[in-house]
């Protein structure tokens, strides 16, 4: 049987191949491995967020009749993974708080601590778009009984946004009505101004 021999155009393809195979694997697996670094980057960072602005939140409780709602200033980055919806994640003296995971179009927390000798622990489910407003519904739970009686409470609290943050406020700014403006970062306490008297009679 007769050797074949390579032609020029066959040659051409074998030398284009050697030359340039190696780079395209190269491009193909770079974008692979930047395609896993989002994906796991975007996962590990997946948290609620509120759009900035100043949010005003207020319980909606069985308790909560008659209580003055708090205002709240949010920065870009404000939420975070260690800080989401006012709510520190970690370890907190006696309280170990997890973060908000993704169930469906909620998030859930959960959070163990320790009075005395009962184990206190909490499920909260935040809804809404965080866009304009949102929701916080939790269950408390005592095991044993808090005081042998109380075995769970219930609370709730709803924000809604109200527009930009006020001129001289920054983020992590804590309005609260007749105390003054804390805020949650650097623990900075400013009083609330003493309101000026009004004079029962009119100035001639």
């Amino acid at each position: 049987m007769a050797k074949r021999h390579p032609t020029p155009r066959s040659r051409a393809t074998t030398r284009w191949r050697e030359r340039h195979a190696p780079i395209a694997l190269a491009l193909v697996a770079g974008i692979l491995m930047m395609a896993q670094a989002a994906g796991a980057s975007a996962q590990a960072s997946e948290h609620p967020r509120r759009a900035p602005g100043l949010w005003e939140v207020r319980s909606a409780g069985a308790h909560a009749s008659g209580l003055p709602p708090t205002r709240f200033c949010v920065g870009e980055d404000t939420d975070n993974e260690s800080s989401q919806l006012d709510r520190s994640v970690g370890k907190r003296g006696a309280c170990t708080l997890g973060p908000f995971r993704r169930a469906g179009s909620s998030w859930v927390a959960e959070s163990v601590c320790r009075q005395g000798r009962t184990s206190v622990t909490s499920r909260s489910v935040a809804s809404g778009d965080f866009e304009s407003a949102y929701r916080i519904d939790t269950v408390v739970q005592y095991d044993p009984p808090l005081g042998g009686v109380r075995r769970d409470d219930k609370d709730a609290v709803v924000a809604s946004r109200l527009g930009a943050c006020e001129p001289g406020q920054k983020p992590g700014d804590m309005v609260m009505p007749g105390m003054g403006t804390l805020n949650m970062f650097d623990g900075s306490f400013r009083a609330e101004p003493p309101q000026r008297s009004r004079s029962r009679r009119s100035e001639p």
